[in-house]
């Protein structure tokens, strides 16, 4: 179900990738995520009810999320992307994005 975003885990990974390769591979998650139908509407609201406003909480709550959890962060980071442009990048640069999709392929395995 989540093998379409996983893919992306390999890619984000990759710390030698440049700025213009890492916005490439971002417009094409981005599409794959809201292709699958994953967006969640109230992904901010779910982050803010958990207490994920850090990039440590992000990063020590990603292990132990839900895909429902998992798919709303990853909506909450594409609707701020359209206000702070550059927040995917630095989430994926962080190792959050990763560390959320690794999550979301350990519950699809």
């Amino acid at each position: 179900m989540y093998e379409n975003i996983t893919k992306y885990i390999e890619i984000f990974g990759n710390d030698a990738a440049d700025d213009g390769k890492l916005q490439a591979d971002l417009a094409a998650f981005t599409d794959a995520f809201q292709q699958a139908g994953l967006m969640d509407p109230d992904g901010l609201n779910v982050m803010g009810a958990r207490g994920w406003a850090t990039r440590s909480a992000l990063l020590e709550a990603a292990p132990s999320m839900t895909a429902q959890e998992a798919c709303a962060c990853i909506s909450a980071f594409l609707q701020q992307e359209m206000f702070i442009p550059g927040l995917l990048a630095d989430q994926v640069k962080q190792g959050i994005l990763p560390a959320i999709l690794q999550r979301l392929q350990a519950l699809e395995g």
